[in-house]
């Protein structure tokens, strides 16, 4: 397997692919304090060096889908990974080798990210207003939503000799991940109770001198409770697409269990990913 990665880690120094996503991260940390210190600027607002930090949780699942499939699928289609399986190389090294490789490839661009938002966002925004406890929280949050989604990719990666094929699976994967996540965050966040305003004949409209009309409180029948709405909360701090979402706002109900959630994605995936390609025909 030593040889299989220093083979890997040679073909990452010199993937297109892996810099390209490298300088992107890099942009995209050095321009959101930026962006937040011209606005702070301009209009009086108050912007917080973790404000963020975290957005690169988007950034890296979505880079890590098109990498993962990119770099294992150009092995597919020169034939690398079938001379390998033939030159007597082991299927489980091979594919643990693989993970191994893209896994620190999502983890080095989410660093270029962070590295260019702090030297950026220290000198402009100030430190962290948050507790160094609940930055490291999110850390393991990152990295390790980080590894359950190159978990992911490289499962779909290995299995499907076509990269044009698990290149589309991937990154569709990836936004159904994301869609997904903003939609139980969406019903999660349903207000209980909403205004429901009587105008009557004599509020066709108001003004300053009769005020708005008296509202009613009523109960909104999209708030989620009991059984249903724990339902909800699990699968948004289990699945990538909430832990994603969770991540850039900042925000987690339950950020000691995600980062578990993560672990148990990455390993199930990889069991079920050596399982099936160890029986994969080769030819």
């Amino acid at each position: 397997m030593n040889k299989l990665l220093s083979a890997g880690f040679f073909r990452l120094k010199k993937n297109l692919l892996f810099w390209l996503s490298m300088v992107f991260m890099a942009i995209a940390g050095i321009s959101f304090p930026l962006a937040a210190y011209a606005d702070s600027q301009k209009y009086g607002l108050v912007y917080t060096l973790e404000g963020n930090f975290f957005t690169s949780a988007v950034f890296a699942v979505i880079l890590s889908s098109v990498f993962c499939s990119l770099f294992i699928g150009a092995d597919y289609s020169s034939g690398t990974i079938r001379n390998k399986v033939i030159a007597g190389h082991n299927r489980v090294s091979l594919y643990l080798a693989n993970l191994v490789i893209c896994i620190a490839a999502c983890l080095l661009m989410t660093a270029a990210y962070s590295a260019a938002y702090l030297a950026t966002g220290l000198p402009l925004l100030g430190t962290f207003t948050i507790s160094a406890k609940t930055v490291m929280t999110f850390v393991a949050i990152l990295l390790c939503l980080i590894i359950a989604a190159s978990a992911l990719f490289t499962v779909i990666s290995m299995l499907i000799s076509s990269k044009a094929s698990s290149a589309v699976t991937c990154i569709l994967l990836a936004f159904i991940l994301l869609f997904a996540g903003t939609y139980l965050n969406a019903r999660l966040n349903e207000e209980e109770m909403y205004p429901v305003y009587d105008y009557g004949e004599e509020y066709g409209y108001y003004s300053s001198e009769n005020g708005p009309p008296d509202a009613t409180m009523i109960k909104n029948p999209n708030y989620l409770e009991g059984t249903e709405r724990q339902v909800y909360q699990f699968l948004y701090d289990f699945l990538p697409g909430g832990q994603m979402i969770q991540c850039a706002s900042g925000d987690a109900l339950h950020p000691k269990r995600m980062p578990a959630y993560s672990l148990i994605i990455a390993v199930a995936s990889t069991g079920i990913g050596l399982f099936f390609f160890r029986r994969k025909d080769m030819k």
